[in-house]
């Protein structure tokens, strides 16, 4: 049976990207992270909020933060695609531009999910199972879904309109460790957060997103966490509309 084409570049990237260091380095780090900060600041912080201990405080973050993880790799095959002439390579046989766009996104989500997977077996044998309805675990996998678009998209956009590597992968880098260290991923926020900080925390959506994932957690999802799916779906919304954009006047041809 043949597949659809996007199904075809989705495969293609898939094999082009599951090298063991790869998938070592951006997989291995934040499951080291839950057990090593995990097992320490749990013995310092004796709770944190309605999560209870710390670990189980840190654990949803770290699952929401894989929609970092997966943006990343999604980037990551765009930009060596770019690189070794790829894109021309497949624009010049039976795949649209569209397909190519699609492949990329639907990448970007399997490569979150995986993440996502590879947190809850290293958290299981720290926090348990947890107890989480048909309804919360669809609250969680959505909200994983719209931050890999949202990421995913926005790196795509990006990547379409430079022409160096230099550059692009610093802006990542940027972007990347901004977007987790200034989020509720790993602390929360409180009344002695800084102002000016707390505004931006507030204003980085894998805040919301770790959030709602940790509500779930706790079986404590509410409005709030209904207004944050809103505001990162409106914003899936504009990193596609950017995608396609940057897609449309993409430059082919060799970048360094």
């Amino acid at each position: 049976m043949k597949l659809p084409p996007v199904l075809r570049l989705v495969v293609r990237n898939f094999e082009a990207n599951l090298d063991p260091i790869t998938l070592l380095v951006m997989f291995g780090q934040p499951a080291f992270l839950i057990v090593i900060l995990g097992t320490m600041f749990s013995g310092l912080i004796s709770s944190v909020g309605s999560s209870g201990s710390y670990i189980s405080f840190l654990v949803p973050g770290m699952i929401a933060s894989q929609m970092i993880t997966g943006a990343v790799l999604c980037g990551r095959v765009f930009w060596l695609d770019r690189r070794w002439a790829m894109v021309e390579q497949v624009f010049s046989g039976p795949f649209l531009r569209a397909e190519y766009l699609a492949a990329l996104l639907i990448t970007a989500l399997l490569f979150s999910l995986v993440g996502v997977g590879i947190m809850v077996l290293v958290a299981l044998p720290l926090i348990g199972v947890p107890g989480l309805s048909p309804a919360e675990l669809a609250v969680i996998l959505g909200t994983i879904a719209l931050g890999s678009l949202f990421f995913g998209g926005l790196l795509i956009a990006i990547g379409g309109r430079i022409r160096s590597a230099n550059l692009y992968f610093t802006i990542q880098s940027l972007l990347q460790y901004f977007l987790i260290f200034v989020s509720t991923v790993y602390y929360p926020v409180s009344s002695k957060t800084p102002v000016a900080l707390r505004a931006v925390v507030y204003s980085n959506p894998l805040t919301y997103a770790a959030n709602t994932v940790r509500d779930a957690f706790t079986h404590s999802f509410g409005p709030s966490d209904l207004i944050a799916g809103g505001v990162l779906a409106a914003l899936a919304v504009v990193a596609f509309v950017l995608a396609v954009a940057s897609f449309r006047r993409l430059e082919l041809g060799p970048v360094q």
